[in-house]
């Protein structure tokens, strides 16, 4: 079975055209408010539309979890969960399952919930194998921008952290699992120096863990910085993108990253290893690592930080980011994203809805888009399927065919 996921990842690797994924059929059961949700899909991009509250989102959260982490909500996997359904107790399970279009190819996803008496946690099949979650990154990436996001540069530092780690999921399929390990090491180590009789054995194979973790997941950031820094540098120069949505210019900031600039990771390693160990039974908190690394937006066309930048143009950055990480991806990977844009549209003006519109037009992968008015998208430059979702919902029982729906 494993062999068998192993050859699917390596014929799409080895496919350099296989660089278009469409989601052909979409069937969501007891997740949020759609107990039984069917799409038959075309390729083309699509506009979800209807009155807030219908689950236009829940359907975008859905297909985000057809990839590792916890989705474009971050939600606890019992919440996903239909409340008419937990009440009745009838299902105590949930489930996603699409089927994809792509070159060399159909091939189909499915994630959802699994019942353990113990804990509840989430399983993965890539056809019919079960799959680990971090294996459905190596096959698929998946990008959003949602109207919560756009209050990402006004909050902590831990978002930003988190944003640049999903972005980063996407050039590494493994990063997340090692910023998880990594947080659950700190926890460990904490509690362990808290306690009296401290095991130092076993102190210094958690810190030697610490220090691997830490220079990996710096190293993978730093990459997918560079990499999209000089995407923007090099390929979006004079780029209609870059004329309406402003180039941005992330900076990693921290002690591992300047260390990494200038020494081996071997010898990184070993120098964490010996501050951590220097460090046991101080007050002092751990002053450096990859969960106090901070991170700076700045506009690069007039070095404004983005903390000084208004909201409108806070938005317009993020977009910037995101958009412009798809490219990278395609660049990188021969592997466009499906792009999921939840209400995107509303707070933009005509002239940056335009621009918007003709970059996703132009993108490789298929979009999903939601809005309350499909009135917006009058003007989309290219086929796009127009989804009534009170109206499947109500008329056709949750069941839709592109065939019989509006273009």
């Amino acid at each position: 079975m494993k062999n068998n996921i192993l050859n699917f990842r390596d014929d799409i690797k080895n496919n350099h055209n296989c660089n278009k994924f469409y989601i052909n059929k979409l069937n969501l059961k007891n997740f949020r408010n759609h107990v039984d949700l069917n799409l038959n899909i075309g390729k083309a991009s699509l506009l979800i539309y209807g009155d807030n509250g219908c689950g236009k989102t829940n359907i975008l959260e859905a297909i985000s979890l057809l990839n590792q982490g916890k989705g474009l909500r971050k939600s606890n996997i019992e919440d996903y969960l239909n409340h008419k359904i937990l009440l009745q107790g009838s299902y105590n399970t949930w489930g996603i399952n699409a089927d994809f279009l792509c070159p060399n190819g159909k091939f189909n996803l499915g994630t959802g919930l699994k019942e353990d008496t113990v804990k509840n946690s989430r399983v993965a099949k890539i056809n019919t194998d079960k799959c680990s979650l971090s294996s459905l990154g190596k096959i698929l990436k998946i990008s959003w921008i949602t109207p919560q996001m756009c209050i990402l540069f006004q909050t902590g530092m831990s978002e930003r952290r988190r944003f640049i780690d999903r972005l980063t999921s996407s050039l590494d399929n493994l990063h997340l699992n090692r910023v998880y390990k990594y947080e659950k090491l700190l926890r460990q180590r904490s509690k362990i120096l808290m306690q009296l009789n401290s095991d130092k054995t076993w102190l210094d194979t958690i810190e030697s863990q610490i220090s691997e973790f830490s220079v990996a997941i710096t190293a993978s950031r730093l990459e997918m910085v560079e990499a999209l820094n000089d995407l923007y540098y090099n390929e979006l120069k004079d780029n209609y993108l870059i004329d309406n949505f402003p180039p941005a210019d992330i900076r990693l900031i921290g002690k591992i990253e300047e260390l990494l600039n200038k020494k081996p990771a071997s010898e990184v390693e070993d120098y964490i290893k010996h501050v951590l160990k220097k460090s046991r039974f101080s007050q002092e908190e751990s002053v450096f690592g990859p969960h106090k690394t901070i991170i700076e937006i700045l506009d690069r066309k007039n070095n404004k930080n983005v903390n000084s930048a208004s909201t409108g143009e806070q938005k317009l950055l993020l977009i910037s980011i995101v958009l412009s990480h798809a490219r990278m991806l395609n660049k990188n990977f021969k592997m466009a994203p499906i792009l999921l844009l939840d209400d995107i549209v509303e707070h933009l003006d005509k002239k940056h809805r335009s621009a918007l519109f003709l970059e996703i037009s132009r993108h490789e992968g298929q979009s999903w888009f939601t809005s309350t008015s499909k009135e917006a998208f009058a003007e989309y430059p290219t086929l796009i399927d127009k989804i009534n979702l009170p109206e499947i919902m109500c008329r056709f029982k949750g069941k839709y065919d592109f065939q019989y729906g509006e273009t």
